[in-house]
């Protein structure tokens, strides 16, 4: 059955209408009634934080949420036929603002909230509530931190701001502090595993589910970018419990040229599978098998895996900020090498 991702890119922001199919999904009903009582009795807040795992529904959820409070019935969810509704729905509402990460640009940058700040300071043109969105949140430069500030601090009348982020320890704690905090909470493995199953029969949405630390929505992105064929081509790059030859500089050079991010966030899976499964001496904690991950070679350095999962979290943080990912795979890799190297003979090929 084909299906379209639930891209989290926030520029989508201009088209609300595809992402907003998600607010619907299971586990986002609690914080859904939550907004809708504040709402009904009056008691939302000028701002308001949405944060959980990416991929996890919160930005499904802030939209949802804009358009509630721009809805022009009283319901306690959008009505989706209002004059209101059927602008925000094509993206042209003039009272709703979105604020995200421009094109080849790493962070949202201070201009950015500058403009969206004076923007929500002016009559809204409809009459009603004005509502701005910044997503990712956490990825607002320090500067701009401070720029949304001072809105924060004085907001102006009828005015809904609308942040959404997925590390809150990258936001400022004044910020934080002036939010009202909406967690969206992952569902349990078995109820994302049977959710992903009614969107797609495949068979490995376990791995991929555990590739998206449990977040389905980010499931079913990695499926839509083909992150199930990127799995196998890993898993074969790092065959299971038998000495085998590789050339890490020869597979960083690959890696980094390929769905770099995609690969580190299935290496994270992989040494923490491997660490826990090390850490308890059984498999009970992590079946391997329903996770598609090979099992770690024999000879295993507990200590050297924890470094090299620590690594790889932090190459990951590191990938992000378009430093050289070739260089960042070669160091994993010849750590890789040192953690397993009772089970895989490595081949280098580096000349003096």
């Amino acid at each position: 059955m084909a299906r379209a991702s639930p891209a989290q890119d926030a520029a989508e922001a201009r088209l609300p209408g595809d992402r907003l199919r998600w607010a619907g999904v299971p586990w986002l009903e609690a914080p859904r009634r939550q907004v809708s009582a504040a709402r009904c009795e009056g008691r939302l807040p000028h701002a308001i934080l949405v944060h959980g795992p990416l991929g996890g529904g919160q930005s499904a959820l802030a939209l949802w949420t804009a358009q509630l409070l721009l809805c022009e019935t009283a319901l306690d969810q959008p009505c989706g036929r209002c004059a209101s509704c059927v602008l925000f729905l094509a993206g042209n509402h003039p009272d709703f603002h979105g604020v995200s990460i421009e094109e080849k640009a790493s962070y949202i940058k201070v201009d950015q909230v500058r403009d969206l700040c004076a923007t929500l300071a002016m009559t809204s043109y409809r009459g009603r509530a004005k509502v701005g969105l910044v997503e990712p949140a956490d990825r607002m430069n320090i500067n701009a931190n401070n720029a949304l500030l001072k809105t924060l601090e004085e907001p102006p009348e009828d005015t809904l701001l609308i942040l959404v982020a997925s590390r809150l320890d990258r936001l400022a704690r004044t910020v934080v502090s002036r939010c009202q905090r909406i967690r969206v909470s992952q569902p349990t493995t078995r109820e994302a595993l049977a959710w992903l199953e009614e969107q797609e029969a495949r068979d490995d949405w376990s791995g991929l589910l555990a590739m998206a630390a449990g977040a389905p929505l980010q499931a079913l992105d990695l499926a839509a970018s083909g992150a199930g064929e990127l799995t196998r081509d890993m898993a074969a790059a790092i065959p299971p419990r038998r000495p085998t030859a590789f050339d890490p500089l020869a597979l960083a050079d690959t890696w980094s040229k390929d769905r770099p991010a995609d690969r580190l966030a299935w290496l994270e899976n992989w040494v923490s599978a491997q660490v826990r499964e090390a850490a308890t001496g059984s498999d009970a904690v992590n079946n391997n098998r329903d996770n598609s991950l090979p099992s770690a070679p024999a000879g295993l350095n507990i200590r050297a895996a924890f470094e090299l999962l620590d690594r790889v979290r932090e190459a990951r943080s590191l990938q992000e900020r378009s430093l050289n990912t070739l260089l960042l795979f070669e160091d994993l890799l010849v750590g890789f090498a040192e953690a397993f190297a009772g089970g895989i003979a490595v081949r280098p090929e580096i000349e003096g």
